[in-house]
């Protein structure tokens, strides 16, 4: 009679629910675990917060290797290096350009990766002014 009591003031003159989560009446937003007579020191457990992986800039990844291709390509000579290590220098540049622009979008991601592209494929670029591909 003395818990029915107890539950019948906890609330307030009606007959107590039957046990569940309910609303916390102390944490507002939160529920907590009723047993039917008085509330308990159970809390749910909050969902595991997962890390979202990054989206990937793959014109990043690609200015990128196109880059150190066309740098290590570009020392060939006789031509053959201006062959071989130009055409990945001048996607190299254009794809660093085209990351660049996309990176903002995906939240900063691949924007070193494009920059470095860009810096090989034009430092390899413009050593061809001094004979890069062609004498040594």
């Amino acid at each position: 009679m003395i818990a029915a009591d107890a539950a019948t003031r906890q609330t307030g003159g009606m007959s107590a629910p039957p046990p569940g989560w309910y609303p916390d009446p102390t944490v507002p937003g939160n529920t907590r675990w009723w047993d039917g007579t008085r509330w308990t020191h159970h809390m749910p457990v909050p969902p595991a917060q997962r890390a979202t992986p990054a989206a990937p800039n793959g014109f990043a990844t690609a200015a990128l290797v196109l880059g150190i291709c066309g740098f290590v390509l570009m020392g060939i000579p006789f031509g053959i290096g201006l062959l071989l290590g130009g055409i990945p220098d001048v996607l190299a540049v254009v794809f660093g350009i085209v990351a660049l622009t996309r990176a903002p979008l995906l939240g900063g991601v691949g924007r070193a990766p494009a920059i470095v592209g860009i810096v090989l494929g034009g430092v390899s670029l413009l050593s061809v002014g001094i004979g890069a591909g062609w004498l040594w």
